[in-house]
């Protein structure tokens, strides 16, 4: 995270609060304002979708699914176009969960954002310390967001651009994604510009509702990291008074502040993990089988075009596994943190709320997909068994 906090250099990059509470009111106004070139709402309760910015790419949206189905039969008897058109299908599903998650069944959205407001407003009577902490928190989260927006950019253009480029130089036509207008032939050249413009159409939809998407997931997760790190603020605190022998009475007041904040934070972490449960399900599932039918096609059939695939899936997973990992490792901070505390001068009393809190930091809630950690570790273990499953298949090729 140090690495990722040195991009505040960067004007582009940059942003700061005095105000945890305000800086989270003004986060969460950024990504509505970016929802709105979309006409949609995640925290909006009587928003009105029914407005053209968001029936237009629906309908699109719509209509690319129904052609994805009816160029997978019309080309049924070429192996390499049905992958193509399966792997497309892979990124329309993860589409279409998070429209299902944060537009059909945003209420949740709405919970998770109305709880937060709640938090940040209560930290505004914590210490400087505690508010500093918070700050800097909602820095990381600017800087991280902004990252993962350019980074979806510069991949859907890059996924775009080589095979319009490929077409100019090459005799074959060639389209981003494994499907076209079922009465346009995408082997003339009007019907080849007319299908890649509307496919330009689907992915820019899918950049908007996948930054959107993936930034309320980004702002969720790292409250529940900057919540820990008010905690371990909180036992830097207490340890301090410790130090200076304090009143018996601060020291009980701060050990039960602590206690209950850390019982706030996993019931906060246990409904965002459930509310993403399924959502990284599919998009997990999708991926890795979208990564699987382009290897799948690279090594049997020398579909190069699958290799860009595999590039832009592997990075959301990266991402999506990232974040699982920073909450583990602020999760291992606070264990270590509540270690530390100075045992020998808590009273019988208070040192059996101290061991409640280590034993709950010990049992830490993570982001799983069905029963498996979303971790670093998850992710490289899915490149190795997708690594192993192409030696084998080339081996048997040979």
């Amino acid at each position: 995270m140090e690495y990722l906090r040195k991009l505040k250099k960067y004007r582009f990059f940059r942003y700061e609060t005095a105000n945890p509470y305000d800086g989270c009111r003004e986060l969460t106004d950024k990504i509505e304002s970016f929802n709105r070139m979309m006409g949609i709402s995640f925290l909006e309760r009587n928003h009105d979708f029914m407005t053209f910015p968001f029936i237009f790419p629906i309908s699109a949206f719509i209509i690319y699914g129904l052609s994805i189905f009816i160029t997978a039969y019309r080309v049924r008897n070429d192996i390499t176009s049905v992958i193509h058109c399966v792997t497309t299908f892979g990124f329309g599903s993860q589409a279409v969960m998070k429209i299902y998650s944060f537009i059909i069944t945003r209420q949740e959205v709405i919970a998770l954002n109305e709880t937060n407001f709640q938090y940040y407003r209560m930290m505004l009577k914590q210490s400087e310390r505690v508010k500093g902490v918070l700050c800097s928190n909602l820095s990381l989260i600017f800087i991280v967001a902004r990252v993962a927006g350019l980074a979806y950019m510069v991949l859907e253009i890059i996924t775009m651009a080589i095979p319009g480029l490929s077409s100019i130089f090459l005799t074959d036509r060639i389209l981003p994604f494994g499907f076209f207008f079922p009465f346009v032939d995408p082997d003339t050249w009007p019907g080849y510009c007319w299908n890649y413009v509307f496919q330009m159409l689907v992915a820019t939809y899918y950049w908007l509702i996948a930054v959107a998407s993936d930034c309320m997931t980004i702002f969720n997760l790292f409250t529940a990291c900057g919540q820990l790190d008010v905690l371990m603020a909180l036992i830097d605190e207490l340890n301090e008074d410790l130090a200076q022998d304090a009143p018996a009475d601060a020291i009980r007041s701060k050990i039960i502040e602590i206690t209950q904040l850390h019982q706030q934070h996993r019931a906060y972490l246990q409904r965002l993990v459930s509310f993403l449960n399924l959502y990284h399900l599919v998009a997990v599932g999708c991926s890795v089988l979208a990564m699987i039918l382009s290897v799948v096609g690279l090594v049997l059939l020398d579909w190069y075009s699958g290799v860009a695939l595999v590039f832009l899936v592997s990075i959301q997973l990266f991402y999506i596994c990232f974040l699982g990992t920073s909450l583990e490792i602020k999760t291992d901070a606070m264990t270590e943190k509540v270690s530390a505390v100075s045992w020998n001068k808590l009273s019988v009393a208070n040192m059996k709320h101290m061991k409640l809190v280590l034993a709950l930091t010990q049992e830490p809630k993570v982001l799983v997909v069905a029963t498996t950690p979303l971790n670093i570790s998850t992710y490289v273990q899915i490149h190795k068994m997708i690594y192993s499953m192409a030696m084998m298949l080339r081996n048997a090729k040979d």
